[in-house]
């Protein structure tokens, strides 16, 4: 899915704001870089890293623009103390773990318990990523769909090498972001 056809009613706001949580190395910053056509770098996130990706859609008075802004936060227990300070204002959130890894869906709940303190209300998404990880996989999609409806959130299995998943996934979140941002303000 491209970002031309991530179209849907826009109130008036001009930026939304999305938070992508989960472990280290879970792919969040590849995830993020594939859907935001941004040159991905293997490397750390200090704390956050933020990308902007403008969006076209059908609002109160036409075409209009917003910006989906995405904040991927470090998953480094370093930064453990400092990341609720980048969850203030955010309108969803994408949890992220990665299928070849039992421990990331495990640490699941951490995160959920972390968000919801500093934002109790947004909603969410949650990805299972490196499904094109057929040999290394450990979690299914099952399982990964019996955490999303426990977090009351919807579940997308994703590649981000492969770029399988990820724009419906992504499409989603600023959806979610939108609706409850609308319904806020």
């Amino acid at each position: 899915m491209s970002t031309d056809e991530i179209l849907f009613e826009m109130p008036h706001f001009s930026q939304y704001k999305i938070v992508v949580a989960g472990d280290a190395l879970v792919g969040k910053t590849q995830l993020v870089s594939v859907f935001t056509g941004r040159d991905f770098e293997h490397k750390p996130t200090a704390g956050a890293d933020i990308s902007f990706l403008k969006l076209r859609g059908k609002g109160d008075k036409g075409d209009q623009t917003t910006t989906a802004i995405f904040w991927d936060l470090s998953g480094q227990p370093a930064f453990d103390k400092v990341r609720p300070l980048f969850y203030e204002g955010a309108h969803a959130v994408i949890y992220t773990f990665d299928v070849t890894r039992e421990s990331t869906v495990l640490s699941l709940p951490s995160w959920v318990k972390e968000v919801k303190k500093n934002l109790p209300n947004s909603p969410a998404i949650l990805i299972g990523n490196k499904i094109d990880l057929k040999k290394e996989r450990q979690v299914s999609d099952d399982i990964g769909q019996k955490f999303a409806d426990r977090m009351n959130a919807a579940y997308f299995p994703t590649s981000a090498t492969k770029n399988q998943g990820v724009g419906t996934a992504f499409a989603s979140a600023i959806r979610r972001a939108v609706y409850f941002r609308d319904a806020e303000g």
